[in-house]
């Protein structure tokens, strides 16, 4: 989802008034502190999004829940000391809002594996680092150089961290080779996985760069469609 939103993007290009964009996107004091409920919210919830599906074997439960939180444990640690160091001494609210959420992000595809309380903080820690680092340098870059704006910073929440987790997710395989969900010998079971990572992404990239440019090719290139008054009666 994250690459197909990016892929749109890069179809829709950049606004017709890119300042007036730049400053409709700027975040409040209001915008940050719904931001950081909406954060420690999930951040509770996450380990029942992973382990969800697995109610049912109570084993798999068990790692789903441990890894999880091991992993936002990490990933906010790891956040809020990047932050702070690329951020000349102070936090950034959306590093925090946003990056402190990846360890649960990339431990999902390796949540049922008896993978160990280590791999479960590496992973947070990997993911914490791709996404804050996202923020700090790849989201410029793909503004200035490929026009791409992630308004939202999904590829740096759900995109760097989810294909962390995803490859590690291939690796943490041998640490759990007869788990009883897993249809394949060892190879082959790998192979399958790094097929599926790389056939999901480029269904995405595909399928969001045709959606984006065919709202490109509809949309009034007079409207401001970045702005709420564009759709919503507003008192303010």
């Amino acid at each position: 989802g994250a690459y197909l939103g990016l892929a749109a993007s890069y179809a829709l290009g950049p606004p017709s008034d890119l300042t007036q964009a730049k400053d409709a996107g700027m975040p409040d004091k209001v915008s940050d502190i719904m931001a950081l409920i909406g954060t420690t919210i999930l951040w509770v919830f996450w380990p029942s999004f992973v382990g969800a599906t697995e109610t049912g074997i109570l084993e798999n439960e068990h790692h789903c829940i441990v890894n999880t939180i091991l992993a936002l444990m990490a990933s906010t640690t790891i956040t809020f000391c990047l932050s702070q160091a690329l951020c000349h001494g102070k936090f950034d609210p959306v590093h925090v809002a946003n990056s402190t959420l990846a360890g649960g992000v990339a431990i999902g595809s390796a949540g049922r594996l008896d993978i160990g309380p280590g791999m479960a903080i590496l992973t947070g820690c990997l993911a914490g680092s791709a996404s804050v680092l996202g923020y700090v340098f790849s989201s410029p870059f793909l503004e200035s150089k490929f026009k791409i704006y992630d308004t939202c910073g999904v590829g740096n929440l759900h995109g760097y961290p989810s294909v962390v987790g995803a490859l590690l997710s291939i690796a943490f395989i041998g640490l759990d080779p007869d788990a009883e969900f897993l249809s394949q010998d060892l190879i082959p079971q790998m192979t399958s996985q790094l097929l599926g990572i790389i056939a999901t992404l480029l269904v995405s990239m595909i399928s969001g760069f045709g959606t984006g440019a065919l709202v490109s090719s509809l949309k009034d290139a007079s409207s401001l469609s970045y702005m709420d008054s564009e759709w919503w009666h507003l008192e303010y």
